[in-house]
């Protein structure tokens, strides 16, 4: 489990350090990258890490951390919005973890687990594919068993028109909408103060003042509040 996590973060820390440097002349060490690549490692170990070999671990660990970058590409290109990379890590990372075990698994690794139940030779690195083709029929009765719970309870959703935050509440930024954060800070290079603004006196309160009392905060914050008064 470490041996995968410890590839997975690592990999993914220094492809991206090297895609940023391709794309923008400048190194950026991203430890963003360097977390959620080991997330996706230990999604994709958690099956498998009780029959793989050392040596296998790091190899699930190195793959993962690229599918980690390659999904969070497709997602930025096909505009899906993942703050917090939860597909890239779970659904990549756990997928991958699926397959890796049907390629991997040592004959050892099954003798220890199960015993003399055992009735496969391993993955199909040691010359046995029905494992691996368990793992392929069981990667898509999960697939299909998500999509056939999940997709109506969020047609459902969006129906009610709860799928998704408001748009004015998406520009603005859900810190502000949800959490409370405070629009004297908000206003940004992204949006404006007329974003801000707007969504203030869509939620009835006109002076940031009143509504949040900022006046103690940083003394650009205190700038942000002279403007919206």
């Amino acid at each position: 489990t470490t041996l995968a996590g410890a590839a997975s973060g690592l990999v993914a820390l220094f492809l991206n350090l090297l895609i940023q440097e391709r794309l923008t002349g400048e190194p950026t060490y991203k430890i963003s990258a360097a977390m959620n690549g080991c997330l996706a490692g230990l999604a994709a170990i958690t099956g498998c890490c009780a029959i793989v070999e050392s040596w296998a671990a790091i190899i699930i660990g190195i793959i993962s951390g690229i599918l980690f970058l390659l999904v969070c590409y497709i997602l930025e290109k096909v505009c899906i919005d993942d703050a917090v990379e939860a597909i890239p890590v779970h659904l990549g990372g756990g997928a991958w973890g699926v397959i890796a075990t049907g390629l991997f698994a040592s004959p050892r690794g099954l003798d220890n687990f199960f015993g003399e139940g055992n009735t496969h030779g391993g993955g199909l690195f040691y010359s046995d594919a029905s494992l691996l083709g368990c793992q392929i029929i069981g990667l898509l009765f999960i697939i299909g068993w998500t999509a056939c719970i999940m997709f109506p309870f969020f047609i459902f959703l969006n129906y009610l028109g709860i799928f998704r935050s408001d748009s004015l509440m998406e520009v603005v930024g859900l810190d502000v909408s949800y959490h409370g954060w405070s629009p004297a800070s908000a206003v940004t290079k992204d949006f404006s103060r007329e974003d801000v603004d707007s969504y203030l006196k869509r939620m009835g309160r006109h002076r940031v003042l009143e509504a949040h009392g900022d006046r103690g905060g940083r003394e650009e914050d205190n700038e942000g509040v002279d403007r919206f008064e």
